[in-house]
């Protein structure tokens, strides 16, 4: 019995995030079918974790069991040719018994964009949040260093059954740029990219912190406000959790 561990890049503007649901698209779901039609019985995967509707990965990793004498590669090509468009196994290999794709994991990244331009190009639009207007990049920088750390995240948390939701926070950057690129394209404009790296992240979290740093870099929250609601657990006010699309999985790192 073969244990592989699959990497994963995919587009989750038409699906309903990660995680397998009852009528509803979701990225596990199209795997697993896709799996099911080449071993010609039911695969179930194991993902390394759930990203919301409508968010993007670069590289997710999943798991399977299966038996099979065929390379590796003939395997990645049929998967290949039976996922959507927007799905793409990158790579896919073999891995010991005790490999977890979640458990395993030491740490994840993801990053985000901002587009603060009035008008968003809209070749890139559905990978940005157009927030339309200028923020004070020195001021949201300044509240880099009060993510980092291991802190109790239930104020940048949604709804979740996790119990423990301590997490190690261990980069945190926020960056400006004029431009990005488009295929060989270059779009100018007043971009803002978010890169946050942990042990591991709570629901809307990653979202929850950059929608509170585009509050404080609009003036509407202040430094203080963000450091008492880490410190008491209590969501800070006002916090607009940022829109899926413009959030990645950057990496996962074992």
């Amino acid at each position: 019995m073969a244990h592989v561990k699959m990497t994963i890049q995919y587009d989750g503007s038409n699906y309903f995030g990660w995680q397998r649901q009852k009528k509803t698209q979701t990225i596990q779901a199209k795997i697993e079918e896709a799996l099911s039609k080449i071993f010609k019985r039911e695969i179930k995967i194991r993902g390394a974790g759930r990203t919301d509707a409508g968010v993007h990965a670069l590289a997710q990793v999943a798991t399977f069991k299966a038996e099979f004498s065929f390379d590796l590669y003939v395997l990645k090509k049929a998967l290949n040719s039976l996922l959507p468009f927007d799905i793409k196994i990158v790579e896919i290999e073999n891995v010991e018994r005790n490999f977890h794709p979640q458990y395993s994991a030491k740490r994840k990244s993801y990053i985000y964009y901002l587009c603060c331009d009035e008008y968003c190009s809209p070749f890139i639009q559905r990978y940005v949040w157009h927030y339309g207007r200028r923020l004070n990049l020195s001021t949201m920088q300044e509240a880099q260093a009060l993510f980092i750390g291991t802190h109790d995240f239930t104020a940048f948390s949604g709804s979740t059954e996790v119990k423990n939701k301590i997490r190690t926070v261990h980069d945190l950057k926020v960056e400006l740029s004029d431009k990005i690129y488009f295929l060989d394209m270059k779009i100018e404009g007043f971009f803002i990219k978010f890169r946050i790296e942990a042990d591991g992240f709570l629901k809307y979290m990653a979202r929850n912190i950059v929608g509170s740093i585009v509050e404080l870099g609009r003036g509407a929250l202040s430094k203080e406000a963000i450091y008492e609601a880490i410190e008491k657990g209590k969501r800070p006010n006002p916090l607009r959790t940022a829109p899926p699309h413009g959030l990645f999985l950057e990496r996962i790192v074992y």
